[in-house]
């Protein structure tokens, strides 16, 4: 018997892969010469080209008032002679003591009015003001005071008050009708003394004579001549000057309440109203103003602050 001989399988080894070097890609510098125009291609591509992509930031919302404040307040403010400005705020508090008192349907029916008062004739206007948080109003006369109050007006005609403003006085449309002779008596040498005019020919008792007779014939004829006002020449020579300031502070109250004013008493007029003139000189002047009720319970105080300063 014959045996096959075994031969040996041979196997192939596959050839190793020869790894080839990565090369690097090395930005080659523009062969365009500098000024001369740019490719077609890079002529195409700007075309596209919007820009830079900018981060947009959020907006900031701006500030916003809120709607109220929760209280129970109108306020009465003086812009000119004819024409004042309230405005107010009624809160939940007072509406719903408002409906209990008059009743659910009443309360429903009724609507929002604004009532001024004039102290002077006593007589007052109602003007419907809806959903309105402030209110001008044209006043039927200057230099007077006034107030007003918030409220609703039922169907029946009952007035509910929600609250009640302060009290303000417009001032005058026309020039001031007072003409106080002994509101101030000027030092008549010290006054020309301090505009350079002695030594310039007249004596001190002519000039002061001068300035007397011109005051006198200015005060019967309707204009006060004061330091205030300017001053013509007196004569030829020299040109001079002379000025200065006063103060009026005017106000009013309850007619029965006791007012001081830097701490002395005042007389109130029938209808409660009061204004001072003080002399105004130069620095830092504190004027309080206090008002008491008849009966104590009640102060109020007002303190105006006022700085004047001549150059």
């Amino acid at each position: 018997m014959a045996l096959k001989k075994k031969t040996a399988k041979t196997v192939k080894k596959k050839p190793a892969k020869r790894k080839t070097p990565v090369k690097k890609k090395v930005a080659r510098e523009s062969t365009r010469p500098v000024g001369a125009p740019p490719t077609q291609e890079r002529v195409e591509a700007s075309k596209y080209y919007a820009g830079p992509v900018m981060q947009k930031f959020v907006e900031e919302r701006p500030f916003e008032f809120p709607a109220g404040y929760g209280d129970n307040r109108a306020v009465l403010m003086v812009r000119d002679p004819h024409w004042i400005h309230a405005y107010w705020e009624v809160n939940e508090n007072r509406c719903r003591e408002i409906r209990q008192e008059i009743g659910d349907e009443a309360y429903s029916r009724a609507r929002l009015f604004l009532r001024v008062y004039d102290t002077h004739s006593g007589k007052h206007h109602d003007i419907e003001v809806g959903g309105a948080r402030n209110w001008y109003i044209r006043v039927p006369a200057p230099n007077r005071t006034y107030f007003v109050e918030i409220g609703f007006l039922t169907a029946d005609g009952r007035f509910l008050a929600a609250a009640r403003s302060n009290a303000v006085t417009t001032p005058l449309d026309t020039m001031s009708d007072v003409i106080d002779e002994q509101w101030m008596i000027p030092d008549w040498d010290k006054l020309y003394a301090l505009s350079g005019g002695f030594g310039v020919g007249r004596s001190s008792g002519e000039i002061k004579e001068l300035m007397k007779k011109r005051f006198q014939q200015e005060s019967a004829s309707g204009w006060l001549f004061s330091p205030s006002s300017p001053v013509r020449k007196m004569g030829q020579r020299p040109f001079w000057l002379v000025a200065n300031c006063e103060l009026i502070v005017y106000g009013a109250t309850e007619p029965s309440a006791t007012v001081t004013v830097q701490g002395r008493k005042i007389d109130l007029r029938e209808d409660g109203t009061f204004s001072q003139r003080f002399a105004l000189p130069d620095g830092h002047q504190i004027i309080p103003i206090e008002a008491t009720r008849d009966d104590g319970a009640e102060r109020r105080r007002i303190t105006p602050r006022v700085e004047r300063k001549t150059e």
